[in-house]
C-alpha cells in the first residue's frame, strides 16, 4: 500500500522522533534573537515544542493541512499556519525565521527555491537572522546501487508493531534530484506500505549563489550543529543569513 507521509503524523512523527541533535542548535539562535519565530515546513512540532516550552513566540507554515491542526491541537500556545513555502503572506515580520532539516530540497528547481527565498526575506526583520539547514551531497547516496535496499530505520507503531524500513534511491544527474523509495516491512517480512519522494541535491557553491542572489548576506556558515565552520569534511551546509544592506533587486 502506498502511503503519503504528511498526510500520516503517527508514521511521520515515528520516523523522526530520534532527530533530536539540532534542538540545542536551535534553542541558541532563539535566545540569539529574542524575538518572534518562523519555523518554515513545521512538520507535526518536533521543534516547536522545545521552542514553545522555552516561551518563545512560534509561528510554524506547513503545507499539509492535516499536520497544522494536529500540531494546533497539540500546542495550544503556537500558531500554526497552512501555506506553501514557495509563496506566502502572513502580514507580519520575525527575528528569527529556520529552514530546518533538509526540507529546502522539496524545492526541485531554482525558480522555486528563489520565490521561497523572497517570501522568507519579505517576512524578516531589518535585523533579523534566517537559518537554512541541508545536508551536504554525498557521493556514496547519490550514486549508490539504485536496485539495492538498504536499511534506513526501524520504527516501533503504537498498534502495528515494528517496521524496518528499507530505502532505495536514484540519482538523476542531468536535473540533480534524486527520487527514493521507502518500504516498510513488518516483524514477518512482509512489505506493508511503500512511500515515494524527490529531493533536490544542493551543492554549496549553487547554495552560496541562490541567497546571494536572493538578497541575503550569508553571515556565517556552519558544518555542523556544534557551530564549526564549514569545511571540505562537512556533512551539513548551516547557513545563519541576514538581509542585504540596500539590497534592491527585483523577483518576478
Amino acid at each position: 500500500m502506498k502511503i503519503q507521509m504528511y498526510s500520516n503524523p503517527i508514521f511521520y512523527d515515528l520516523c523522526t522522533k530520534k532527530k533530536k541533535d539540532d534542538i540545542p542548535f536551535y534553542l541558541f539562535w532563539a535566545n540569539n534573537c529574542k524575538g518572534n519565530i518562523l519555523e518554515i515546513a513545521s512538520g507535526t512540532g518536533r521543534l516547536a515544542e522545545p521552542l514553545i516550552n522555552a516561551g518563545y513566540n512560534y509561528t510554524g507554515l506547513d503545507l499539509s493541512s492535516t499536520f497544522i491542526d494536529y500540531t494546533q491541537k497539540k500546542y495550544s500556545e503556537g500558531n500554526f499556519i497552512c501555506g506553501d513555502m514557495r509563496n506566502f503572506s502572513l502580514g507580519q515580520e520575525f527575528d528569527l525565521i529556520i529552514l530546518p532539516f533538509n526540507s529546502f530540497l522539496h524545492l526541485l528547481n531554482e525558480k522555486d527555491m528563489k520565490s521561497c527565498l523572497k517570501s522568507i526575506k519579505k517576512h524578516l526583520s531589518s535585523n533579523g537572522s534566517f537559518i537554512l539547514d541541508i545536508f551536504i551531497p554525498d557521493p556514496e547516496f547519490i550514486y549508490r546501487e539504485p536496485t539495492k535496499k538498504y536499511k534506513e530505520m526501524i520504527i516501533d507503531h503504537p498498534s502495528e508493531g515494528k517496521y524496518t524500513i528499507w530505502q532505495t534511491s536514484k540519482f538523476d544527474q542531468q536535473k540533480e534530484i534524486c527520487s527514493i523509495n521507502w518500504y516498510f516491512e513488518n516483524e514477518k517480512k512482509n512489505i506493508i506500505y511503500e512511500y515515494q519522494f524527490i529531493m533536490n541535491i544542493v551543492y554549496p557553491d549553487t547554495m552560496d549563489r541562490v541567497l546571494t542572489d536572493s538578497g541575503f548576506t550569508i553571515n556565517e556558515k556552519k558544518g555542523d550543529y556544534n557551530g564549526d565552520p564549514f569545511d571540505e569534511e562537512s556533512l551539513l551546509q548551516l547557513y545563519i543569513c541576514s538581509k542585504a544592506q540596500n539590497d534592491k533587486r527585483y523577483f518576478f
